[in-house]
């Protein structure tokens, strides 16, 4: 991921020696220019569908082993290759700051691990709201101010008793193809504003990606990307009328495409 990658040029811009970065999976969860400005520009080579099977050292670490990976996720019998080294930096993911969404008792997302919301980015908790790192884990800090200041106007509507109630009319998001999660997970069809605008990520590259969106047997956007990982973001706008062609079958986000 990003972070991994960027403490790779970290490390090397204070006088370490980057031997290598190591990635599980066939391909990179970091953006592309990551990985160009921090491993590519730097000769740092990144191996994928590696992982560490083996750590030598017993008061610090003198050496890591690194083997292949085949798709199962198992390490291939043969494939070690010994790294004389003094430091192993491990990255292990993110996730969104939870802990005050669990406390108070806010319904999460499997997928995502923060709170589910609404269009107005109101969690289960009436009067709640989520946004930025607590809600899901971002890229950008653009999208991240964006989310705060939805989140922001909607608790000053509701706080003076501007925000609509919810009607009852409570329509799912779902995501379909290689789509791994969509926010916001419900549509208020009682509250809904101009427009709403839906971020998303995939759960695996996928190239020549057709990204739609689709809601009551209609398809109500269709956009075609060269690529789409899951280092980055991707977002949707979609006018008021559009949804509220939804009917009874809430809006599905949908990416079909040629997987790696």
């Amino acid at each position: 991921g990003d972070i991994g990658l960027i403490m790779a040029r970290r490390m090397t811009l204070e006088g370490a020696h980057v031997a290598c970065v190591a990635e599980l999976m066939p391909y990179s969860g970091g953006l592309k220019r990551n990985i160009v400005q921090c491993l590519d520009d730097f000769d740092i080579p990144l191996l994928l569908s590696h992982t560490v099977t083996r750590i030598e050292g017993r008061r610090r670490v003198e050496a890591v082993w690194l083997s292949e990976v085949g798709t199962d996720g198992r390490p291939v019998p043969g494939t070690e290759v010994r790294y004389p080294c003094d430091t192993l930096l491990l990255s292990v993911g993110l996730l969104p700051e939870n802990e005050l969404s669990r406390e108070a008792g806010a319904r999460l997302s499997t997928v995502t691990r923060g709170p589910e919301v609404s269009q107005a980015l109101e969690t289960s908790i009436p009067g709640v709201f989520a946004c930025g790192n607590v809600l899901h884990v971002h890229d950008l800090v653009d999208y991240v101010t964006q989310e705060a200041q939805a989140a922001g106007a909607s608790a000053a509507r509701f706080a003076t008793g501007g925000e609509k109630a919810p009607s009852g009319d409570v329509l799912p998001v779902t995501p379909a193809g290689a789509v791994r999660y969509v926010v916001p997970q419900r549509l208020d069809l009682g509250a809904l504003p101009k427009a709403v605008t839906f971020r998303f990520r995939v759960g695996a590259p996928v190239d020549t990606a057709t990204v739609s969106v689709e809601a009551g047997g209609r398809t109500l956007l269709r956009r075609h990307r060269p690529i789409m990982v899951p280092g980055q973001m991707e977002q949707l706008t979609i006018g008021r009328e559009d949804l509220l062609a939804a009917g009874d079958y809430g809006v599905t986000i949908r990416v079909e495409g040629d997987g790696r």
